[in-house]
């Protein structure tokens, strides 16, 4: 017997038709666009898409865009969305290009400025009749590669341009709200009063969100619930979607290696260690000095009281004290979100943004994999054992 229907149903790239439990934000997203398939949008939209990983936050915007654009063809309004990832395209400039290639607008590949393809862009979408929703993917990696500058600049082309600049409105995509702090406060002016921010799915929504991808992608009563309620359960540690459907996708591969007909909870625990083994002790050997004293930090922050998470702000202070102790000058602000950042991308810590307010948000970082004292012994060995290197 067959495991797979369709297994592009499990893809990381597939944008489904639904999105389960993300009504209620799709929805507000819409609202803030709403002007343009009106026209009577004067001004350039600029909307965040926040939610940590695997919360659906490229999904979510990739669908609103299909939306938006078989709503705007019903209007008989010309409108394109447009995907850029910023860990691809890095700068401004490349971003623009990767605008100006996607329009196939008539402009010399080399040699122009970055202002030069933006009045060009915006030319052509005057001269076209052309409205463009251009939605920035990590814009993490966009403003540690230029700061504050793109943002000024998209200010003043807006001031200079008038109308026109109504016609390119922005979705910027990203982790956690707190990265807007990096800028000067003058590029900040607009980012923050549309903000879209997913919170983390629990058990039960990840449960929803597997048997409507499961009914996509295998045959009838192939995959049994109990493997689903256990993916969901795992999964639910993270809240992240992405996390539980590649458990999901794995199991079926298991299943189908070993000739099996039905996927059981054993093949969902196979794909599970497989995707996330346990962290090693010469994976800690390997990390920078800052990253081992920022865990450090974590650990003493979390066995103090036995807290299940630390805030941002505590941990910076604890950080700092723990530099004191090992006599290393600590790094700023910017640069500890960084190192932050680097231990979640490895697995070995968990950054939870609170979902209280819009500007009072807070971060919330955690251990998901490691026990306390564990950790906390192996790091002590390590910066004990004279390992300073940057």
């Amino acid at each position: 017997m067959r495991i797979f229907k369709d297994e592009s149903k499990l893809s990381l790239e597939y944008v489904p038709p639904v999105l389960p439990h993300r009504e209620n934000e799709l929805r507000l997203l819409k609202a803030f666009f709403s002007g343009i398939l009106k026209g009577k949008q004067n001004i350039s939209v600029r909307a965040i898409i926040s939610g940590s990983a695997g919360t659906g936050k490229t999904a979510m915007a990739k669908l609103f865009g299909k939306q938006m654009e078989v709503e705007a063809k019903n209007k008989q309004m010309n409108l394109k969305y447009i995907h850029v990832n910023c860990r691809v395209n890095r700068t401004l400039f490349t971003i623009l290009k990767r605008v100006v290639e996607y329009l196939k607008i008539p402009l010399p590949s080399r040699g122009y400025s970055t202002e030069e393809l933006m009045h060009g862009l915006l030319n052509y979408l005057a001269e076209n009749d052309l409205y463009i929703i251009l939605a920035l993917d990590d814009l993490e990696v966009l403003i540690k590669e230029e700061g504050s500058d793109p943002f000024y600049f998209l200010m003043k082309i807006g001031e200079d341009r008038d109308d026109r600049m109504s016609r390119l409105s922005f979705i910027f995509i990203v982790r956690n709200p707190e990265i807007l702090n990096m800028l000067e406060s003058g590029a900040r002016v607009g980012m923050l009063s549309n903000i879209v921010h997913l919170p983390e799915y629990n058990a039960a929504q990840l449960y929803d969100i597997l048997s409507y991808r499961a009914s996509e992608a295998f045959f009838d009563n192939v995959i049994l619930e109990e493997s689903i309620r256990l993916i969901a359960d795992l999964a639910s540690e993270r809240g992240d979607a992405r996390y539980a459907i590649e458990t999901l996708w794995r199991s079926g591969k298991y299943a189908e290696a070993e000739g099996c007909d039905i996927v059981t909870p054993e093949h969902v625990r196979k794909a599970a260690a497989s995707i996330y083994p346990a962290i090693k002790k010469e994976n800690l050997a390997y990390l920078s000095l800052h990253e081992k004293l920022i865990l450090l930090a974590v650990t003493r922050a979390l066995a103090s009281n036995e807290k299940a998470y630390t805030t941002s702000s505590e941990l910076n202070e604890l950080y700092r004290l723990v530099c004191e102790e090992y006599k290393v000058q600590p790094k700023a602000y910017t640069r500890f979100w960084e190192y932050l950042q680097k231990l979640e991308d490895q697995g070995i810590i968990r950054i939870k943004v609170s979902s209280e307010g819009i500007r009072g948000r807070r971060s919330y970082i955690t251990l998901p994999e490691i026990p306390v004292s564990i950790l906390q012994h192996e790091l002590t060995k390590l910066l004990e054992g004279g390992n300073v290197e940057l």
